[in-house]
């Protein structure tokens, strides 16, 4: 495996080698050295160029074209000579580069040579050229008089022909003076001899400066330099294709090295070839466990764990391998799995290997982020070895399961023999451990989502329910406003020991008991919100386990532990003791009046939110109450309704099926939970959870003194019931106040606004057809403002109090009224 490890830089560097000894080897580049004919034809152009000028000397070529083409091909020749650098290098680079400066410098001053004679030679030609022709004109002619001038034009010319084939300077002596002596001849200023004598003299010039420009053409030094460049050309390449020749041994002898080294992995591959096959089968296993988890239904996860730890015990051939779940700093011993091939050791407990793996003290036994002891035997004496050592454990590899940097569990394989992993075994478990805690996190997930889902199909339809009953509720409360205030009102003019005060009382204590009624159906659904104060928990649980002590029947015994001493809570103790005396009147039906009732109060702080069996705790401090009965239990099919109104499993005419309901609208209407723990025959646990605040709780206030009644105030009564119309006149009238009722909202409005003055106050139910009493609070504030207004409602839980200050009321009274409540409300409005 080691040789597998050093097969990669092993093959690059010997490629990195070969590649460079390719490149050295294949430096001679034929076509670029093929290019040494640029320098034979920087040779032939010059032969070229010099022919030309001898040509135009000799006055031979009809233009300079073909000495301007000679001249380009020689510069465009030496242009496309090689650079230094593709033929040499080092030292010998610098002196080809001098060489080809030296060729180009060459030709760059024969350019100059030619241009210079190209100019003197066409001045020199035209000039001989006009010459022949005026000589020529003036011996011809034969006019009289000037027979002197046609002998002195004939010296002229041969002397001129003479010096054209040699041009010696005795001469052009001689030319000289027949020049002079044909000028003095001349008649006149304009006459063709002053022309003559004029080209005469310059071909006489310029004669000499361009033979001197032909010798220097043609001692150019370009062709010799030529072939000295070309000398050291063919030196250089000779000397590169030695080198060439060099590296090509060397590649030789490197691919020799490389096919041995091939042979030799060859033979490491064959025998290496077994534990790749292993390997492979490995890693199709991890595979197949792998996939055989995508979309499996969540009741069959924690059987393909079990099967899927089987077979990698199996595979690795271990006597026994586990899976650890924890459940925060504990082993969860439920969730835990378990695979044993043989007896050969004994398995250790899910704690205490939990607790040799968070207090493991051995230091270098983790290799790949796991803890891996190939032989127990080496490890140090201590409690590691000495446990592990008693389960008849020799080879140990623990795994931690994480994901999304959360450890779940460890996965741990043992063997009672000493075994060495792997480090390439040691990632493949990891990776089975990541595929094992996805899945658990998966089926824990679901089981969780599954829970609140019917947690809140639950919520959901007690919703529902508490909707539906507090609307019933509100109807039943108007009802109830007309028999309570009515019979309030008989029982006033009513003679004591008449038989109708006592049906009247009768009634009185009907309407009682089904305002009670109505109260739980508010509380459940949560129509009515009390004003909260701080409570003491303690206090108020313990008085209320009094009253509950005392209905109990003598065969029940009750147990309190109230340890929560000094804990508050913001809630209404009227409330709280009524939850009190619910869940222990429903324990005590539970138990058939036997057995043993337990109530404790406590505190709990979760630093996580808690799954509830009926909603969830987010975290944060908290006041428990636990009601906990030795009853018949609850059946999970009963449990998803205990708290549905109306609901109940007694016999008829034995219960309402309003206490659980109630309880659960008071601890929602104090932000609190509930927790049910039962099982059939094994009783029932309730527990209550209500936030607890650091406020400590006020000292109960004095009674408050009795209140006045009016003195004929004006009061305007608006309710859309006319029977509860006239009952709050009449209440309104036996209290000492004028009454004006209207069972219209919008008749009152138009009543008001005729005369705002004379009314003192306005008392008005909230739901009417026509228009909410909000809303005529707010029409009638807007003309008076200093009006005092009193609200009437079933449903001050759903008042928003600044919609309400808005719109002028300054309180609100619950319905039904009672001549008390309405009294004392009319006395602290009216006294402002």
């Amino acid at each position: 495996m080691k040789a597998l490890r050093l097969l990669a830089p092993i093959i690059a560097g010997l490629v990195i080698v070969l590649t460079y000894f390719l490149v050295q080897g294949t430096t001679i580049n034929t076509p670029r050295h093929e290019r040494a004919e640029v320098l034979q034809a920087v040779v032939l152009y010059d032969a070229a160029l010099q022919r030309d000028v001898l040509l135009a000397r000799a006055g031979l070529l009809p233009n300079y074209d073909p000495l301007v083409r000679s001249m380009e091909n020689l510069l465009t020749a030496t242009a496309d000579l090689p650079a230094a650098s593709e033929i040499a290098s080092g030292e010998a680079r610098a002196d080809m580069e001098r060489k080809v400066g030296e060729v180009t410098k060459a030709v760059g001053d024969q350019e100059a040579l030619v241009e210079a004679f190209k100019s003197d030679n066409a001045l020199l030609q035209n000039s001989l050229s006009y010459f022949n022709h005026l000589s020529g004109q003036l011996t011809s002619g034969h006019e009289p008089g000037r027979a002197a001038v046609e002998a002195e034009v004939g010296v002229l010319t041969t002397g001129m022909l003479r010096y054209i084939n040699a041009p010696r300077p005795d001469t052009a002596g001689e030319i000289e003076a027949s020049l002079d002596r044909l000028e003095r001849l001349a008649s006149e200023p304009a006459d063709d001899i002053h022309s003559l004598v004029t080209h005469g003299r310059l071909v006489v010039a310029m004669f000499p400066r361009v033979d001197d420009l032909v010798a220097r053409i043609q001692a150019a030094p370009t062709s010799e330099l030529a072939h000295v460049l070309q000398d050291a050309y063919f030196e250089a390449h000779a000397r590169a294709a030695a080198h060439a020749d060099l590296f090509m041994a060397l590649l030789y002898v490197a691919a020799l090295a490389l096919v041995g080294y091939v042979a030799y992995l060859f033979v490491r591959l064959r025998a290496n070839a077994g534990i790749l096959r292993t390997r492979l089968e490995f890693e199709r296993l991890v595979a197949s466990i792998s996939t055989r988890f995508i979309n499996l239904p969540r009741n069959e996860i924690r059987t393909a764990v079990g099967k899927a730890l089987a077979e990698l015990a199996e595979h690795a051939n271990v006597a026994g391998a586990r899976i650890i779940m924890f459940r925060g700093a504990e082993a969860d011993s439920d969730r835990s799995y378990s695979y044993q091939r043989d007896a050969a050791s004994t398995p250790i407990s899910p704690e205490r290997m939990l607790e040799l793996i968070r207090h493991w003290t051995a230091k270098g036994y983790e290799r790949e982020g796991c803890l891996h002891i190939a032989d127990v035997a080496a490890l140090p004496d201590g409690e590691e070895r000495a446990a592990l050592w008693s389960a008849g454990i020799r080879s140990w590899l623990c795994i931690p399961m994480r994901i999304a940097g959360e450890c779940l569990g460890v996965l741990v394989f043992h063997d009672p023999a000493a075994r060495r992993w792997h480090d390439d075994d040691i990632s493949l478990m990891r990776t089975v451990a990541e595929i094992f805690a996805n899945a658990i996190a998966r089926e824990r997930s679901e089981s969780e989502r599954e829970e609140l889902q019917a947690q809140l199909n639950r919520s959901q339809r007690l919703e529902a329910i508490g909707t539906f009953a507090g609307g019933i509720a509100h109807e039943f409360n108007n009802i109830l406003g007309a028999i309570r205030g009515y019979s309030e009102m008989a029982l006033a003019v009513l003679l004591k020991d008449s038989h109708a005060r006592r049906h009247v009382l009768q009634i009185v204590k009907a309407g009682e008991r089904a305002q009670h009624i109505v109260e739980q159906v508010l509380a459940f659904g949560r129509r009515r919100e009390r004003e909260h104060r701080p409570v003491s928990a303690g206090a108020v649980i313990a008085e209320a386990v009094d009253l509950v002590r005392a209905s109990l029947p003598a065969t029940l015994s009750l147990r309190t532990g109230l340890a929560a001493e000094g804990a508050v809570l913001m809630g209404d103790p009227t409330e709280l003791q009524q939850v009190v005396m619910n869940l222990c009147t429903n324990a005590g039906q539970a138990t058939d009046g036997r057995g043993v009732l337990k109530i404790g109060l406590d505190t709990i702080a979760p630093r996580r939110t808690l799954g509830l069996s009926h909603g969830s705790l987010p975290a944060g401090r908290y006041i428990r109450l636990k009601v906990r009965d030795s009853g018949h239990g609850i059946d999970q099919a009963t449990m998803e309704r205990i708290f549905e109104p109306f609901f109940t499993t007694k016999r008829a005419g034995q219960g309402t099926g309003l206490g659980l309901s109630t309880v659960h609208g008071i601890v929602s209407a104090h932000h609190g939970a509930i927790n049910v723990k039962s099982k059939p025959g094994k009783g029932t646990t309730f527990e209550v959870y209500f936030p607890q605040i650091e406020q400590e709780a006020p000292e109960e206030e004095a009674p408050e003194t009795p209140v006045r009644n009016g003195h004929g105030e004006t009061v305007l009564i608006v309710d859309d019931d006319k029977p509860l119309v006239l009952l709050g006149e009449e209440m309104l009238a036996a209290l000492g106040y004028e009454p004006v009722g209207f069972d219209r909202g919008h008749a009152a409005l138009a009543a008001f606004r005729d005369d705002p003055a004379r009314f003192d106050l306005v008392l008005t139910d909230e739901v009417m057809p026509d228009v909410t009493g909000t809303e005529l609070a707010g029409a009638m504030h807007d003309i008076r403002p200093d009006i005092p207004i009193v609200l009437m409602t079933g449903y001050d839980g759903a008042l928003q109090p600044d919609r309400l200050r808005s719109a002028g009321v300054r309180e609100v009274l619950e319905k039904p009224l009672l001549s008390r409540s309405l009294a004392d409300c009319l006395a602290r409005q009216l006294a402002g």
